[in-house]
């Protein structure tokens, strides 16, 4: 009997040293994983609001540095988020001309370069590139006359901008640069005030805020051939109360995008269309963090409200 319960001791205490030693592996693996971004539980998914005093506009995310970037016109700049509460500015811009900052979306190439637009009013347009060490320059080449709001990657590294001049028709060009310069050649051309754009493969998403239609094209085609407004693929069309502007895609080649009536959509891979909020104040850029599956959101300060801020809304995307 004394053997029996000495034996039975033995395996007792030899378990609970393996079940020590195994819980304090794991939680070294948890601690590890979650110092190395590895684990959900650090992750804001939302529905979140970060206030900061600036003026939005683009917004972009970085999956590679998992941060995300935004444009403030206020300070003329390009600010970063470090995760919780606060923008630092990451690149001054090129000092603003006397229309404004203005400025537009905001995308980066696989080299690092950010690029953004100027609205400009028909005087000033232009695009900026900032290059990963924060300096900025303003591309020549580029007519000044065109009013930029839109602009984003390809999957191949290109890049692809909006732009119409008041009284005539807007185009979607094919940005090619060299150094500081740049050149647009028109592979959409019909449109009325092209503003958001977005690439998932080989679709090119375009909205023209002038008719509320969210169209898309195939992006190897309108390279060979130019196409127009009519050749485009009707996804959906909204009102001028929607006044829909910037939007972004997921991989799976979903929209998303709000405006100036509050409201927040997606258009999904099947073409449905659904909203994702409503009764916010005016949305311009939109960013989507497909590892986290959830959505960045630039809203402008409510003008009724004295003394309200812009936010940054992260909002869940299931």
């Amino acid at each position: 009997m004394h053997m029996n319960l000495g034996t039975g001791s033995h395996r007792i205490a030899s378990g609970l040293r393996r079940l020590f030693v195994l819980g304090a592996a794991s939680a070294l693996l948890a601690l590890s994983l979650s110092a190395c971004g590895g684990s959900d539980d650090d992750i804001d998914r939302g529905p979140t609001t970060i206030s900061l005093n600036a003026k939005l506009n683009g917004v972009y995310w970085d999956p590679d540095e998992s941060r995300l970037y935004v444009t403030d016109d206020s300070a003329n700049n390009i600010r970063s988020w470090d995760g919780d509460k606060n923008f630092p500015v990451f690149a001054p811009l090129p000092p603003a001309p006397t229309s404004g900052a203005t400025l537009g979306q905001l995308t980066r190439t696989t080299d690092g370069t950010f690029y953004t637009t100027r609205f400009g009013f028909g005087t000033d347009g232009a695009v900026i590139a900032v290059t990963k060490d924060g300096k900025a320059v303003n591309l020549s080449g580029t007519d000044a006359l065109r009013r930029r709001i839109g602009i984003t990657t390809t999957p191949d590294g290109g890049l692809i901008d909006g732009w119409f001049i008041k009284g005539a028709s807007g185009a979607v060009s094919e940005l090619s640069v060299s150094g500081d310069k740049a050149v647009e050649r028109e592979i959409i051309t019909g449109l009325g005030k092209p503003v958001g754009l977005a690439v998932a493969g080989d679709q090119l998403f375009v909205n023209d805020q002038n008719t509320g239609s969210i169209l898309s094209y195939s992006l190897s085609q309108v390279r060979k051939q130019p196409a127009t407004l009519a050749q485009g693929k009707l996804l959906a069309t909204f009102t001028t109360l929607d006044g829909i502007d910037l939007m972004t895609a997921a991989p799976d080649g979903s929209l998303f995008f709000g405006g100036s009536g509050g409201r927040l959509f997606r258009i999904d891979a099947k073409g449905e269309t659904s909203v994702l909020a409503s009764g916010w104040p005016k949305m311009m850029g939109v960013a989507y963090d497909a590892a986290n599956r959830r959505l960045f959101v630039a809203v402008a300060a409510a003008a009724a409200d004295a003394g309200s801020q812009a936010s940054v809304r992260i909002l869940p995307v299931n």
